[in-house]
């Protein structure tokens, strides 16, 4: 999540982070902070995950990665740009 977005969200609380953020160029970087325990909804399904907060322009309001993919027991089918996951005895797909 970006810096931008973060304020917008009127600025939660934040918590030190202690990983390091690898680009697909390699480029690393350290976070701003993180996000604790935020809900995320998808067709229906919440969880929550931390989420980093980055002080950078971003193209994008939030990249939900393998943490998300973890809590929502999806699996990602990047070549169909399709998501997987099962919800109230189903198997729900984003496409």
């Amino acid at each position: 999540m970006s810096v931008v977005l973060w304020k917008q969200l009127k600025s939660p609380e934040l918590f030190p982070s202690t990983i390091t953020l690898c680009a697909w160029d390699r480029h690393s970087s350290q976070p701003f902070d993180m996000y604790c325990n935020c809900p995320v909804t998808l067709a229906g399904k919440t969880v929550h995950i931390d989420i980093e907060v980055i002080d950078a322009l971003l193209d994008y309001n939030i990249l939900l990665g393998r943490s998300y993919t973890y809590a929502m027991s999806a699996i990602v089918f990047t070549v169909f740009c399709k998501m997987c996951f099962p919800h109230e005895g189903k198997i729900v797909t984003i496409d």
